[in-house]
Order: structure tokens, then C-alpha cells, then sequence
């Protein structure tokens, strides 16, 4: 039979998510589990052969029918050998042969590459990157994750490592970041910075926000909560992302004098406050890039969702292995 339906992996510091793919990229048969316990190389393997093999007797195959399963992780890899160098964030991950593990147990192709890589690979396929012929992809969450996708094929660089636009140097007087360096994109909009920026506007006096995190479990602030403060009217909090949106700004006009990209997709969790950051940034990637450049990319809105790293793990498959 043809091996059409591929299997894509989103690996989170918090939650693990698995996809069915067809070749239309229609997801079946989702799931997703907490990384805690299971995060740790072996307990993974072991989970993911569990769950994957659970997806493919959903429509009737064994794991020998995929064409192929992929693997998006949070971190540096080296997608031609399979491995995963080091992730920050979730310890005992060095150097970890992650392919070749994974095709030991589930004896079909196995893909690893990194996890923003894959978001943009799959905007691009059938996403808000669609029919985009050089297209830059960056993720904007915790951290500041991107990706380069050049003719429909992935561009990782000498040493696999391109596209960390997150530690792009946008202010040298800037915060620490966690790369060791000062001033990184991550540094300036990550959701570390975002939060502190939320408290010094409660400070200031952001009183709908501050009456939020009052009413919250826990008193926690979030980047949702600064949103919908913004939403209600609070001038501070609306400044929190203008201040945001004024640095991502910063950030794309660099990358677009650097990479001249006909478009740039924008995803990740702190997108969803896109009402109120983009306008700021729209404005700075309008006048600071060279105008030949600024005038010939568009700056859009990720379409796929929490899929989109699912979909990017099978559009990797698809293109290493083909449906076959």
C-alpha cells in the first residue's frame, strides 16, 4: 500500500502533542500529554512508541505503513544525524540519538529537527506561509524560537543552528538573557520580559490589570491578562505591548535587511495579543529596514494554530522520505 499518513510530534517543555497527518494536512486523531514525567529521553521513546502506534491502528495501519514519523524539539539539533544537542529547558537531553532510537522501536523513518524549523515549514506548506518563496517564520512564547524556509526546503545553516532569531542582539544595554548574552529579541519579548513589564505597569498604577491579578487563583499575572486588561481600556497595559511591539519591530527590520524574505509569519502563544502589539511593530518594519526590502515583504499572522508544529513534523517526513 502507499504509505501516505506521516505522524508529527510537537515535544513542549509541558505538554507533548501528537498528530495523525494525511497528505492534505488534516490532522486526525490528536493527542496530547504532560511532558512531566515522561520528559526524560528514555520515558519518552517509551511514551511516544505507546501513542504512535495508538494513532496508526486509528485508521487502520501498523507503525510499518507511516511513511514516517517526525519529531519537532525545543532546542538545537542536527537533523542530518538525528540528534538533539541540548535542551535548555528540559533536562537530559545532550547529544541524545533521537532517530535512531525511535526507528529501533517503531521500525518505520524517523525525522528530528528543530521545533520552530517545523513551525515554518508547515505555515509554509499549508499555512499562512502558503506559496511564499523565501519565508521566516518566528514563534513568540516563552522564548523566541524562528525558522528560514528558502524555495520549499529549510535553511539550517553550517552547523544546523540558523534562524535563532531569538538571540538576535536588539539592545546591548538590555535584559540578560539566557543564552548569557544581554539585550537578545528573547530577552526584550519573551514572556519573562512581558511579566516584568506587567508589573511595572501595576506599579505605575495599571489599576484594571492590577484588580485582574487580584481576582486570579493564585494572583498570578499572564500575558492573557495583560491582554485583556489592554482590552478594557488600561493604558499601562497597552504600553507593556506597544513596548513589545516596538522591540519585535526592532527584531524583523534586522532580519529583513539581513534576509530580504518576501514574508514573515508570526505564531506562538503571545500572538494571540496581536491587536495590540502588531500595529507598533507594522510601523517600525514600515521605516526602519532599506525601503526595497521593506516594501517587498509582508508581515502576517500564523494560521495553524497549536497544529502547526504537528503539520511541520509531517511536511519534514514527507519531504526526507515521500509518500511511497
Amino acid at each position: 500500500m502507499v504509505k501516505r499518513w506521516a505522524v508529527g510530534i510537537d515535544f513542549g517543555g509541558t505538554n507533548i502533542k501528537l498528530g495523525l497527518v494525511d497528505p492534505t494536512g488534516h490532522v486526525v486523531g490528536a493527542r496530547s500529554v504532560s511532558s512531566v514525567g515522561i520528559s526524560q529521553p528514555r520515558p519518552f521513546v517509551d511514551a511516544v512508541t505507546r501513542l504512535v502506534d495508538e494513532l496508526a491502528r486509528s485508521v487502520g495501519v501498523t507503525t510499518r505503513q507511516l511513511c514516517g514519523v517526525g519529531v519537532g524539539a525545543p532546542g538545537p539539533t542536527d537533523a542530518s544525524r538525528g540528534l538533539v544537542h541540548l535542551l535548555v529547558n528540559v533536562p537530559g537531553w545532550d547529544r541524545v540519538p533521537l532517530r535512531r532510537r525511535l526507528e529501533s522501536r517503531l521500525r518505520c523513518p524517523c525525522a528530528v529537527d528543530n521545533d520552530a524549523n517545523l513551525f515554518t515549514l508547515g505555515e509554509w506548506r499549508w499555512g499562512a506561509g502558503r506559496r511564499a518563496t523565501h519565508l521566516i517564520g518566528l514563534t513568540l512564547g516563552t522564548g523566541v524560537g524562528g525558522g528560514v524556509v528558502v524555495g520549499g526546503a529549510l535553511y539550517r545553516g553550517s552547523s544546523g543552528t540558523a534562524g535563532e532569531f531569538g538571540h538576535v542582539l536588539v539592545d546591548p544595554k538590555g535584559r540578560r538573557c539566557g543564552c548569557g548574552a544581554r539585550g537578545c529579541l528573547e530577552a526584550q519579548i519573551g514572556t519573562a520580559a512581558i511579566l516584568e513589564m506587567g508589573q511595572q505597569a501595576i506599579r505605575r498604577g495599571a489599576q484594571p490589570l492590577g484588580r485582574l491579578v487580584e481576582r486570579t487563583p493564585g494572583r498570578r499575572l499572564t500575558p492573557a491578562l495583560i491582554s485583556e486588561a489592554a482590552a478594557r481600556g488600561d493604558r499601562r497595559a497597552r504600553e507593556v505591548w506597544a513596548q513589545v511591539g516596538q522591540w519585535l519591530g526592532v527584531g524583523l527590520a534586522g532580519i529583513v535587511n539581513a534576509l530580504n524574505p518576501d514574508r514573515i509569519v508570526i505564531g506562538g502563544g503571545v500572538a494571540a495579543a496581536w491587536r495590540w502589539f502588531f500595529p507598533t511593530a507594522a510601523q517600525v518594519v514600515r521605516t526602519r529596514p532599506l525601503q526595497v526590502s521593506a516594501k517587498a515583504v509582508r508581515v502576517v499572522r500564523a494560521r495553524l494554530g497549536n497544529d502547526a508544529g504537528i503539520v511541520g513534523a509531517a511536511v519534514l517526513v514527507w519531504n526526507e522520505f515521500g509518500a511511497r
